[in-house]
């Protein structure tokens, strides 16, 4: 593979993003043992790669460390670096989020005849995208008429050749995203496609397997070279849908500085770390597991909330009392 892979690294001692960059590069070695793969990472992250830390941040083949203010938040610090990354290194590159697994070798890359290519965000026209309401929300704050758009890409994986154009729109990227953090827009996605927008929809459309989204990409898993998964968290006694989405399993590889047996079957059957339990939803009922209320009584649920109890014991009350109503009905007719 000619094309070079490139992660956006910070971190501390007290996260596990490192840990997550580094599963990822040892699943890209595992497929393509020659690929170069370049960190690019911020001056408070570099000085904190020693010991363990060190060796894992070693897999990389080459670091590339930019100074930025210490006192900017990590995720922002993050962002500064993902937004301008084509400024920052030489080549073509593919860029790849920390939150990921290379399931397949990625050679076909170096075929791709474009110039800058994504997935669509949640493998779906913009128009079924579950996180619309949102993101026009978005659209709305950054001045600018998504709603007109048919595509919205995914930034968790960009291929990038290294031409004028490029560079061009990631300067531009750049600009967009911190003009949104005045406007309180944080991610990343949004003034990516307002700077898409703005330069005439360069982004072309990589196939959904380059970036295939555990939790809306079912149908492109068998074909998938990429898996996204996301986030990673404390799920509090919950059953995680992927194995990397537990945190306590990527903090045994932060103790121990390897990757345990687990984690590396994942490399070349994905289908392994998925939950036991697991329910299958598709179209609405996406889009109502989505809905803000839903999400607000999940999270009363999920931590024993009095007022989800409350909801919960009058919700059964009232089903009770409708169907008493309905029976005595039906025996009077």
């Amino acid at each position: 593979m000619k094309t070079k892979i490139v992660y956006v690294l910070v971190s501390s001692e007290d996260d596990i993003y490192l840990e997550q960059a580094y599963v990822s590069m040892l699943s890209a070695k595992h497929h393509m043992p020659d690929v170069h793969i370049t960190l690019l990472t911020d001056s408070k992250t570099s000085e904190s790669l020693t010991g363990t830390r060190k060796k894992e941040s070693a897999i990389a083949d080459e670091i590339i460390i930019i100074e930025l203010d210490p006192s900017i938040s990590a995720q922002k610090r993050s962002r500064l670096l993902k937004t301008n990354v084509r400024n920052y290194v030489q080549g073509d590159f593919l860029f790849i989020d920390c939150d990921t697994i290379i399931v397949k070798p990625l050679d076909e890359i170096d075929e791709i005849d474009v110039d800058m290519a994504a997935c669509w965000d949640t493998h779906v026209p913009f128009k079924d995208n579950p996180y619309r309401s949102m993101c026009l929300k978005h659209g709305t704050k950054l001045e600018w008429p998504i709603e007109n758009e048919t595509e919205y890409f995914n930034s968790g994986v960009i291929f990038v050749r290294d031409i004028p154009a490029t560079h061009n729109f990631f300067t531009r990227w750049n600009k967009n995203y911190q003009d949104g953090t005045l406007k309180r827009v944080s991610m990343d996605q949004p003034s990516l496609a307002k700077t898409n927008y703005e330069l005439g929809h360069q982004i072309k459309t990589l196939p959904d397997c380059w970036n295939c989204e555990f939790k809306h990409g079912l149908r492109h898993f068998k074909d998938a070279k990429i898996i996204h998964y996301l986030c990673t968290s404390e799920n509090n006694g919950k059953m995680p849908p992927f194995l990397l989405n537990e945190k306590k399993i990527l903090l045994q590889v932060k103790q121990h500085g390897e990757i345990t047996p687990q984690i590396e079957k994942l490399f070349d059957d994905p289908s392994k770390g998925i939950a036991p339990l697991t329910c299958l939803i598709s179209g609405s009922d996406v889009l109502f597991f989505e809905d803000p209320l839903i999400v607000i009584l999940r999270s009363w649920y999920d931590k024993g909330k009095k007022a989800y109890k409350i909801i919960s014991f009058l919700v059964r009350k009232c089903s009770l009392i409708k169907s008493k109503i309905r029976n005595k009905i039906k025996k009077l007719f």
